[in-house]
């Protein structure tokens, strides 16, 4: 009779104990969703005055972190390339991609029903819809986006990519998040009283940008996520990043022409926001970070890469993308807080060009501890889910 050997790696109930980057990972996460826990209570036991907004700035960077969370859950469209389109190199990190896009929707919601105040308020916005509203649209369209994302990852994992009722699910998962990057960008572009806002081509713009902010973020996570647990990428997992990568510059190509073209036409029209990105308090962020990091250097790095798949080739990428998400962050930024900073009366007041009196017409916005406490829990959100989803689902069945 063979005698029966124990493995290392298991005790003796039979359980494999927890690696040390998922402990590591949630020590990490439990820090993060501790700042999280001390930001949402100031803001719901003391109220609305715990953030740095005010009047003349009301939307704080609580906006951003929402509107750059649903730019992220455009992760989804990655995933529909292979299951709706047939460009199977994306099949392979399909589950990776709509787990992630169902994490990322957690925070973003959550941001924003902490800027509410009063959660109920966003149970109002659903319970007494009104499709008049864009910003009741996207709410709306986002909790459909939630439940039909959860169970396209679930079928996809049980049935498979060919499975017709997956293919129902991505086609509906793709349409909701459409609605509601488009209507994200129409709240923007229909506010005529910002200057900076306003313009019919912000919903094809924020689609844009969620599509390029979703090929940047699957690129990195999963790099690092295999970097972090000791495994071999594999070559079909590896071709599928480098195409993933080839989009991404394609992409970066197109927001760099909307870039010229939302900066010529305000410069144009003689917007003073205009010129707080050239030249103003906001040049630093716009020219380093929005154009440097966030696309230049992207732009270059992705189309410089070598043609044989290498480690090094992998990491060049993922190191891009990080720029490019980045950047990205700063763009919404900036988009969101300098759209408001100037008064709309501020061209009458100073004359555009002149001399730029308007600077002392402008409001001031910093963020405080209290928001970037809550921003760095809202990532934990993210950080803490993805660690329990790479340790619990099958998430790589389709990389190896």
């Amino acid at each position: 009779m063979e005698a029966k050997t124990l493995n290392i790696t298991e005790d003796i109930s039979g359980e494999r104990p927890q690696p040390q980057w998922f402990k590591t990972g949630m020590i990490i996460g439990g820090v993060m969703l501790a700042a999280l826990l001390f930001g949402a209570a100031r803001i719901l036991f003391v109220g609305h005055s715990v953030f740095a907004s005010s009047n003349e700035v009301p939307w704080n960077i609580m906006v951003v972190y929402y509107a750059y969370g649903i730019s992220s859950i455009g992760l989804s469209y990655i995933a529909s390339l292979g299951l709706l389109f047939g460009m199977k190199s994306f099949d392979v990190f399909a589950r990776r991609a709509l787990f992630l896009a169902l994490i990322l929707a957690v925070p973003s919601i959550t941001s924003i029903v902490l800027d509410m105040g009063n959660p109920l308020r966003a149970v109002y916005t659903i319970w007494y819809w009104s499709p008049e509203s864009a910003l009741a649209i996207v709410a709306m369209s986002i909790n459909v986006y939630v439940v039909l994302i959860a169970a396209e990852l679930y079928f996809l994992i049980k049935r498979g990519h060919e499975d017709r009722l997956v293919k129902i699910l991505a086609i509906g998962t793709f349409l909701s998040a459409t609605i509601a990057h488009s209507h994200l960008g129409s709240i923007f572009g229909l506010t005529t009283a910002k200057d900076l806002w306003a313009g019919p081509y912000y919903p094809l713009y924020f689609l844009l940008s969620a599509f390029t902010l979703s090929a940047a973020l699957i690129i990195p996570v999963t790099v690092y996520t295999y970097k972090a647990t000791g495994q071999q990428i594999s070559e079909k997992l590896g071709q599928g990043l480098v195409a993933t990568g080839k989009l991404l510059a394609g992409l970066i190509a197109i927001s760099m022409i909307f870039l010229y073209w939302k900066l010529y036409s305000g410069f144009y029209a003689g917007k003073p926001e205009v010129k707080m990105l050239f030249t103003g308090a906001y040049a630093l962020n716009f020219w380093v970070f929005e154009v440097l990091i966030g696309f230049l250097v992207p732009f270059v790095m992705l189309l410089v890469q070598p043609n044989v798949l290498s480690a090094k080739k992998l990491n060049s990428m993922a190191v891009a993308s990080v720029m490019a998400i980045v950047g990205l962050f700063i763009s919404r930024y900036d988009f969101v807080i300098l759209g408001q900073l100037i008064p709309s009366n501020s061209k009458l007041l100073s004359g555009i060009g002149s001399g730029g009196d308007y600077l002392t017409q402008l409001a001031a916005y910093t963020p405080n501890l209290t928001e970037i406490l809550t921003g760095i829990g809202l990532f934990g959100i993210v950080w803490t889910a993805y660690l329990l989803g790479v340790r619990y689902l099958p998430l790589d069945a389709d990389e190896k």
